[in-house]
């Protein structure tokens, strides 16, 4: 299991119109992938590989290392220019690297500093781009 922690975490992060998008896993696991294919609808990148967290007004934000601003790298093409926003708001959290066992499960969160942010397991589940844009467009459905 990932655990945030304030300062720089492995993962990236993209803003789909004010919110943000945080993609945890392993190396390899597919984080800059799901930026890329998040950018192709919309998405803006905030950050690829290392992304700072910290917390303020009860809320996770996460901004870019400067070295690494507006690049992303894609495993077997290279490091990409693209276009960025400095920060964002984190929420949702996708970690690759737990793969959901439930047909319909219960709502998992994240916390940083007593932020709770809903943590989706996305190990082998196809489309999550579209997935977290109707996320962000009308939310979980009551359980």
């Amino acid at each position: 299991m990932i655990k945030l922690k304030i300062g720089i975490q492995h993962g990236s992060c993209v803003d789909f119109n004010g919110k943000g998008l945080l993609i945890l896993g392993a190396p390899r696991s597919g984080k800059s992938s799901l930026a890329i294919a998040c950018m192709s609808i919309g998405a803006t990148l905030v950050g690829d590989d290392y992304i700072n967290l910290n917390v303020c007004d009860n809320s996770i934000i996460a901004t870019s290392p400067p070295n690494i601003m507006g690049k992303i790298e894609i495993s077997k093409v290279g490091i990409l220019n693209c276009d960025y926003t400095k920060n964002t708001n984190i929420d949702l959290v996708i970690n690759l690297s737990e793969v959901e066992k439930i047909r319909f499960p219960k709502r998992r969160f994240i916390n940083l500093d007593s932020c709770n942010v809903p943590l989706i397991y996305g190990g082998n589940i196809p489309n999550l781009h579209s997935v977290a844009m109707q996320f962000f467009k009308k939310g979980f459905a009551a359980e």
